[in-house]
């Protein structure tokens, strides 16, 4: 007896799947990200990484939910591809969270941690005020 059955193989697998690695990476190495921002607005560097953050977390999201939405047609397993959809949208959040931090560190500390990190850039000005330091650190203790 021959039989022709067709099985359907599910579709959007690999979309879910690179879009919970996308997502899982997006919020593990979100606590890095969000330090390096915050040290680049301290000293007066722009949001590049934080905007390109954000365009991560936002891949990994949609490209989740396009392979959820496959998965569902052909009537595949969604589990990674909710998954990555809910650590995505998480990675969106803390994404903003971070963008809108680092816009209020740099509004609020200006030029003034570029100054800062010039002069400690400058050996003859850091040496000078180690110095100083260090003085008035003895003197004090010579008073008491």
């Amino acid at each position: 007896m021959d039989q022709n059955t067709t099985t359907q193989t599910p579709q959007g697998k690999g979309m879910g799947v690179a879009g919970f690695v996308i997502s899982l990476i997006a919020v593990l190495f979100w606590f890095i990200i969000a330090g390096i921002c915050t040290l680049a607005a301290v000293v007066g560097g722009g949001m590049g990484l934080a905007m390109f953050w954000l365009i991560l977390s936002l891949l990994g999201a949609g490209l989740s939910v396009m392979g959820m939405m496959k998965l569902g047609k052909t009537g595949g397993k969604k589990g990674l591809a909710i998954t990555g959809m809910i650590l995505g949208i998480v990675a969106v959040i803390l994404s903003c969270m971070t963008i809108m931090s680092v816009s209020k560190v740099k509004a609020e500390v200006g030029d003034k941690g570029k100054e800062l990190f010039e002069s400690l850039a400058d050996t003859a000005k850091l040496r000078e005020t180690m110095n100083n330091a260090m003085e008035s650190v003895v003197d004090s203790l010579k008073a008491h």
